[in-house]
């Protein structure tokens, strides 16, 4: 197993030994035990797992809380771990099986950027405390993270590496971490995966230490936070509003000071105390103010329309209006304010091959209708061409009837897309399907055009110049190389924002890509021929025709001919 195991130890018995001896011979490569103030007598529990190699044994001098053992725990991989994914977090009380460690672990290698969860079956044979105590927070995660989690105190853990130092800036110290540690995975935009594991408990459940009264209470202080947030902002907003009113009898503005000074003190609030962001401002902070725009908005119509039909009090149609609100206020803070964008997940083309946005319909007809006129324009019919990242390829059809080329070869390592233009009935013999890494794929032949749509804004900036390199690298020299990418413009920024919103967005990989960062790429290898902005397009593409040189203008420029 890739994944060292960390455990949190307080009172244990010799559950933890029993433990220990079965993940080792498992082939666990790191356990840590942290012993977070055990009382003497546990001495030699900790010692007997000591002696082996794949054990460290953390102490601390008094309790802290199984949070804070956790920290210890975390703090000791990020520091002298470097080569693990993530880490497994489990119990000492012999709760969590060893079989159940080892599956986690393995849907965590499987799922590097999600956090996994080992989650319970809580049936009658559960003692009460354990059931009750899971019903009431698994509502509360519901509310908090916006979606279902059946186990929200499940102990198994599977902890991707991006998670680990957030985890170490969290608050809590008790039984609360868990809890916390799920809003914090929420703000980061990890995904939550879960995975059945078996439920053990002994008779009575006496082996743990979860106080019913006093951990509960911690745990409830969570939505105790954003519950006091909320009462504060509500109370300061409506005060002030009635008071500007009381001076002004002017309802908009009364409701502009009301919502901009309940935002002063609820921005930072929510972003501490409630959602544990720690997101620089500039990014959190836009969209917050476009939240509170819209939603003051929102509310000052509501109080219009109140006072109109129904001939309610300002005050109390203020009142009302926010009651409205609030559950929508609570979301898009959750959703769109204080969780981050994913910056390293892949665009999932399977999915997107499988079922395409009726959008592409219009999107790709105007694209191939410019692309296929630059194709006409530049070479006339015939010629080999080569389409990278063309999988289930939607510009075929019509540059196969239009340019008649001699030889189309597409390029791309998604299976599922090129296995659907492969078992085309009507797939042309001209048409060659070819599997691979577009940054390192090579051919026997050298074409008359190689282009691609969609394709350079999938990668970082160094695999954005591969990319555009490989166009003029798998060309013959005078032939034509034409790329399609979206621009940073503000009608992009704006639309892609709007698709985002909506959860529509299907592209996290995406980034704009200005023209200036193509033309560094190319510049001594080939020139532009001509260019220009597909504005019809709200996700406005930038199309370049550049023209590969007969050699290359700086001597020692690596690019095959």
């Amino acid at each position: 197993m890739e994944v060292p195991v960390l455990i949190p130890a307080f009172q244990p018995g010799p559950e933890l030994v029993a433990l220990v001896e079965q993940l080792v011979q498992y082939g666990t490569p790191l356990i840590v035990i942290v012993d977070d103030g055990s009382d003497p007598r546990c001495r030699a529990i900790f010692e007997r797992c000591a002696t082996f190699s794949q054990v460290r044994v953390l102490r601390h001098p008094s309790n802290l809380g199984k949070g804070a053992a956790l920290k210890t725990a975390i703090r000791y991989i990020l520091e002298s771990a470097t080569h693990f994914i993530g880490a497994v977090t489990a119990d000492a009380d012999g709760q969590h099986a060893p079989e159940d460690i080892l599956a986690v672990a393995r849907t965590l290698i499987a799922n590097p950027d999600c956090l996994a969860l080992g989650c319970r079956h809580f049936g009658e044979h559960v003692p009460l405390r354990s059931r009750v105590g899971n019903l009431c927070t698994r509502a509360l995660a519901r509310v908090i993270l916006g979606q279902p989690v059946q186990d929200s105190q499940t102990g198994l853990r599977g902890l991707p590496i991006t998670l680990l130092p957030h985890l170490l800036n969290l608050p809590s110290n008790g039984y609360e971490f868990e809890l916390d540690m799920l809003i914090a995975a929420k703000h980061l935009g990890l995904t939550v995966v879960e995975r059945p594991i078996q439920t053990i408990y002994s008779p009575g459940n006496p082996s743990s230490h979860f106080d019913p009264l006093r951990d509960s209470m911690k745990i409830y202080f969570v939505l105790f936070r954003f519950s006091m947030v909320s009462l504060v902002t509500a109370v300061l907003d409506n005060l002030v509003f009635y008071l500007a009113y009381r001076m002004t009898s002017h309802l908009l503005i009364a409701q502009a000071i009301g919502r901009g000074l309940a935002m002063l003190f609820n921005y930072n609030a929510a972003r501490r105390a409630v959602f544990l962001s720690h997101e620089r401002h500039k990014v959190l902070f836009p969209r917050y103010l476009l939240v509170v725009i819209a939603s003051g908005a929102a509310s000052y119509g509501l109080i219009r329309l109140f006072q109109h039909f129904v001939r309610m009090d300002p005050f109390l149609a203020k009142i009302t209006a926010e009651f409205l609100l609030f559950g929508l206020n609570f979301v898009l803070l959750r959703d769109f304010v204080f969780t981050q964008r994913p910056r390293t997940a892949a665009t999932d083309w399977t999915r997107y091959y499988r079922s395409v946005p009726f959008t592409a319909r219009f999107t790709r007809k105007y694209t191939t209708a410019v692309l296929v006129s630059a194709l006409r324009e530049l070479r006339g019919p015939g010629g080999v061409i080569i389409e990278l990242g063309g999988a289930n390829s939607c510009f075929l059809d019509r540059i196969m009837a239009e340019i008649r080329p001699s030889a189309y070869h597409v390029i791309d390592s998604n299976a599922y897309g090129l296995e659907i233009l492969s078992s085309r009935p009507d797939k042309p013999p001209q048409v060659c399907v070819h599997r691979g890494d577009v940054l390192k794929v090579d051919l026997p032949v050298r074409a008359d055009a190689v282009f691609s749509v969609g394709l350079i804004e999938h990668f970082d900036p160094a695999g954005t110049r591969k990319a555009v390199l490989k166009h003029l690298e798998l060309l013959r020299p005078g032939g034509y190389a034409i790329v399609s990418f979206p621009t940073p413009t503000a009608v992009y920024r704006a639309a892609r924002a709007v698709t985002e919103l909506a959860g529509l967005w299907n592209f996290p990989d995406e980034r704009p890509i200005s023209r200036r960062e193509v033309l560094e790429s190319v510049e001594p290898f080939a020139e532009v021929v001509t260019e220009k902005t597909l504005w019809p397009l709200v996700y406005t593409q930038h199309l370049m025709v550049m023209r590969k040189r007969e050699q290359p203008h700086e001597a020692g420029a690596a690019v095959a001919s």
